[in-house]
């Protein structure tokens, strides 16, 4: 009797229902250890697919207005290893950081995750707050989902850490839909607290939490690290 219900028109669909939800509860469960990963790049791949004209384009103009095509930023990324993200050279706004899908693509980046950091503020980190390099830093900040204007830096890097031992399939999903609304809106970037205009080592300094020394002391160590990283990656090749 059930399989000749299953023969049915609502037979495949209930069908395909059951099988659609097993799905979900398997990406759901295994969202945070692997399927995150492997969505970041059938998206990154599909997005780089779509955009393919647009990146043609962005390219040609970047060569010929700097003489090169992708500018490349170090930050902290994952493990709080340095990562270099892309945006177009010579181009203002609009389309310049739509090469970081390239970056998604190549596993530096994901879709949603913590902001990426700068190398002197990760100087200035305490060994309390490294928890949110956990996980990799993402194209869409998840604090657009819990930030509000009157957030600190410290309470910012607490949230991120929250959001690095959750990592769920439908908060990641949520993120991606409140940020469009955001964009469709125009609403600026209030929620992201003291975050959203300075730098963690400039809003230590403006509190008085530190000094000029101190923030120069931090950008001299994220400047000798970075040297030490091409180094090493230069020997690397040579091999």
């Amino acid at each position: 009797m059930l399989d000749d219900f299953l023969k049915t028109p609502a037979g495949h669909a209930v069908f395909g229902v059951v099988i659609a939800v097993a799905a979900i509860v398997i990406i759901e469960l295994n969202y945070r250890l692997f399927f995150k990963y492997v969505l970041d790049f059938v998206f990154a791949l599909i997005a780089v697919i779509v955009t393919s004209p647009v990146l043609i384009v962005g390219a040609a103009i970047s060569k010929k207005r700097a003489g090169f095509v992708f500018e490349e930023t170090p930050y902290l990324g994952a493990k709080g290893k340095i990562i270099y993200l892309k945006s177009f050279a010579g181009v203002s706004r609009g389309i310049k950081n739509l090469p970081k899908i390239l970056d998604i693509l190549g596993g530096r980046l994901s879709f949603v995750g913590v902001a990426p950091l700068l190398l002197s503020d990760g100087a200035l980190l305490e060994d309390s707050q490294m928890d949110r390099f956990a996980t990799r830093a993402g194209l869409i900040n998840h604090l657009v989902l819990r930030g509000h204007e009157g957030m600190t830096c410290e309470e910012a890097f607490a949230l991120d850490a929250r959001y690095c031992k959750k990592r769920e399939l439908f908060t990641d999903i949520f993120i991606v839909i409140k940020r469009l609304i955001a964009s469709i809106r125009g609403d600026g970037k209030s929620y992201l607290g003291e975050t959203a205009e300075l730098s963690y080592g400039e809003t230590l300094l403006k509190r008085g939490t530190i000094t000029e020394t101190d923030l120069a002391n931090a950008k001299r160590n994220a400047e000798e690290a970075l040297k030490n990283e091409e180094m090493r990656a230069e020997l690397k090749n040579r091999k």
